[in-house]
């Protein structure tokens, strides 16, 4: 058996304007998705595949045929035509692999809760080209078409700088002696937000000159020696791109009154914020119906 994994993916900063060929500034997750493969000599020319969650429940199972990719048998026929495609764009890009006669049996596993989102359909995109030998960021391309920060987070294993036009991807060492302050706090939010954001941003004339200058926001908050100025950057990076979209940050919808800062994570209306600790903070946020609040040092590689 082969066994294969990748991280999860939080994005710190650089949100919307990455599109656009800025930088960011992202964290890969400690939790992330494995792939297990298996040959199989049971039936010839056979994909069986079973994906399970964070508490070993099946999220669904299907069979594809291996040379022409159709779809046998599924429990979810919306998540099995998600797999068949991936599986398609694969092929484009290493058409030998399923020219064989080959059988497979393939089981996947979330290493956390799913509707946490930190990346089951780009740690899949990164698992099956690992598999399959191709290039993951080709593979995004042909079927999700993300940024590729989530990719690249997927196989890189400590905080990244990124930009994707083109793809560069430099580590960084995080020396920041304020770690202990940093925690992430789960909102539970409805995925809609997310698309609808984006999409304004997408809709939106470009500032060209503001992009650059969140761009340099977002290298600068690589460099900074203490939580002070990270707080500082983050909260003109959220004031300047709200203000620019037309669209409250998520301490003004939420949490006005904290003292701490408060900064969303990737799309707006996303699944989790990142907040700088403050004396009470956790009967704060648990007062407001916020319960699970991760440690940085627990949830970043």
């Amino acid at each position: 058996m082969k066994t294969y994994r990748s991280n999860g993916k939080l994005f710190l900063i650089g949100e919307y304007i990455v599109i656009d060929g800025a930088k960011a500034f992202a964290l890969p997750t400690k939790y992330g998705q494995c792939l297990f493969v298996e040959n199989s000599s049971e039936i010839e020319n056979l994909i069986t595949w079973k994906a399970t969650k964070f508490d070993n429940s099946i999220w669904f199972e299907t069979k594809v045929r291996l040379n022409d990719l159709e779809i046998i048998s599924s429990t979810n026929d919306k998540l099995s035509q998600s797999l068949q495609n991936i599986l398609k764009q694969a092929k484009i890009l290493n058409p030998d692999f399923f020219d064989s006669n080959n059988s497979y049996q393939c089981l996947t596993k979330l290493e956390y809760p799913q509707e946490w989102g930190l990346g089951s359909s780009s740690t899949l995109i990164d698992l099956i080209s690992q598999w399959i030998e191709i290039n993951p960021f080709e593979l995004n391309q042909l079927t999700f078409n993300t940024s590729g920060y989530d990719i690249a987070c997927a196989h890189h294993h400590q905080p990244i700088l990124f930009s994707n036009n083109p793809i560069e991807v430099e580590d960084l060492e995080l020396n920041w002696n304020f770690k202990d302050q940093l925690y992430f706090v789960y909102l539970n939010q409805k995925q809609d937000t997310q698309a609808v954001v984006g999409n304004h941003y997408k809709n939106k004339s470009k500032d060209w000159k503001m992009i650059q200058e969140l761009s340099d926001l977002v290298v600068q908050a690589t460099k900074v020696e203490n939580l002070t100025d990270l707080e500082s950057i983050l909260d003109e990076y959220q004031e300047r791109l709200g203000d620019f979209m037309q669209i409250s940050q998520v301490k003004e919808l939420h949490f006005p009154d904290y003292l701490g800062a408060v900064k969303s994570l990737g799309a707006w209306g996303g699944d989790f914020v990142l907040v700088t600790y403050r004396e009470g903070m956790n009967d704060y946020f648990k007062e407001k119906g916020y319960e699970i609040i991760i440690p940085f040092s627990e949830m970043i590689k």
